[in-house]
C-alpha cells in the first residue's frame, strides 16, 4: 500500500547526506526512519488521525557493524552527553510532513479505485472489516446508499447488511464513521496476506 519516499538524513558512519531514509507501514502508522551519526530517528504519523504530520518522535542509540563502527559510534554519544540539541535541528520536519501527506494521498487515492473483495459471508473478524473497509469506499466515491447497494451486491438483504455493520461495531472495527485501528491493522494483514500469494 505504501511505497518507499526518500528524504534527507544522516548516516551513522559519515556526516554526508544518507540518500535513502525511508518510509515503512507499521499497523495503522506511516513512520519515516532515518539515522543522524549513532542516533536513529523515527517519525510516526498515524494515517487514522485529522492531520498528516507526526505525533511522535524517537530518538534512540542505534549503534552496530563493525567493533570500530560500535566504538566510533559509541564514542560520538559519549561526546555529546547523549543526544544533542543540535539534533532536532537537523530532522526535516517540513519535508516529512510534506512527503506523508503526499503519501497519503496516494494511498487513499488507491483505496477508493479498487472495490474490497466483501465475502457472501462473514465468519472472522477480516471478513466484518472488508466488510466497513469497502462500505467506506463506496462512501468516499459518492455513493449515497452504500449499505442498500453492497447488500445488492453480494445478494443479501438490507436487515442482514445492518445486522452485519452492528456486529463490525461490536468487534471494534467501526466507530459509524471511520474505520477503527484495529480494522486498518486486520486490512493491512490481509493485503500482505494477499503480496504473499
Amino acid at each position: 500500500m505504501f511505497g518507499m519516499i526518500y528524504g534527507r538524513a544522516m548516516t551513522s558512519r559519515t556526516n554526508e547526506p544518507d540518500p535513502q531514509p525511508e518510509w515503512q507501514r507499521q499497523g495503522d502508522d506511516l513512520v519515516w526512519l532515518g539515522f543522524y551519526g549513532p542516533w536513529r530517528v523515527a517519525a510516526r504519523c498515524p494515517s487514522g488521525a485529522p492531520f498528516t504530520g507526526p505525533s511522535e518522535l524517537t530518538i534512540r542509540l542505534a549503534v552496530g557493524g563493525s567493533d570500530e563502527e560500535i566504538d566510533q559510534a559509541m564514542a560520538q554519544a559519549l561526546e555529546t552527553d547523549g543526544i544533542p540539541a543540535s539534533l532536532l535541528r537537523q530532522i526535516p520536519f517540513a519535508e516529512i510532513k510534506a512527503q506523508a501527506r503526499a503519501e497519503m494521498a496516494r494511498a487513499a487515492e488507491h483505496d477508493t479505485a479498487r472495490p474490497w473483495p466483501v465475502p457472501e459471508r462473514c465468519r472472522t473478524d477480516q471478513d466484518y472489516a472488508l466488510l466497513v473497509a469497502e462500505l467506506v469506499r463506496m462512501r468516499a466515491t459518492g455513493t449515497t446508499a452504500p449499505q442498500g447497494e453492497l447488500a445488492a451486491r453480494l445478494g443479501i438483504g438490507k436487515a442482514t447488511m445492518s445486522e452485519r455493520v452492528r456486529r463490525a461495531r461490536e468487534l471494534g472495527l467501526w466507530d459509524g464513521k471511520q474505520l477503527t485501528a484495529k480494522a486498518s491493522t486486520l486490512l493491512a494483514e490481509w493485503q500482505n496476506e494477499q503480496e504473499e500469494q
